[in-house]
Parts: C-alpha cells; structure tokens; sequence
C-alpha cells in the first residue's frame, strides 16, 4: 500500500508531461517545425524544451524583404 501512492503521483507526473509536451509540440508544428524531437525534449527536459519551442522562429509567417527598388520614396 506504502508504494501505491508514489506510483499514482509519479502516473500523474507523466501523464501531465505528456500533455504539456503534446501541446508544445502541436505549437511547433504550427511555427512550421515538423520534427518530432520537438515533443522529445519537452517531455524529458521539460522547462528547457519548453522554452527551446518558445524561441523557435515562425517558419510560415515569414515575409520577403522588399528590395531597394522597391521602397517607397520618402
């Protein structure tokens, strides 16, 4: 009975990981990074991957920089 609660806590410790770590991965995904190994360092490295999906760049809301012969004339 002594280790049933720690099983339960550690059970609900992962699953709560994993969820967090899905959802990260789901914002990947949108930022334009595929790559599973996005949802990886979530789930194992939590607060670190975290952050590494937060500083990726956005892949699909990236715009071309107008050339100079382009710019309007001030």
């Amino acid at each position: 009975m002594e280790i049933l609660i720690p099983l339960i806590i550690l059970a609900a410790v992962f699953a709560i990981d994993w969820f967090a770590a899905k959802a990260m991965y789901e914002i990947a995904v949108m930022k334009g990074h595929p790559q599973k190994k996005y949802f990886w360092w979530c789930f194992w490295m939590a607060m670190f991957g975290y952050l590494m999906v937060i500083a990726l760049p956005d892949r699909h809301g990236t715009q071309s920089v107008p050339s100079a012969d382009e710019l309007p004339e001030l």
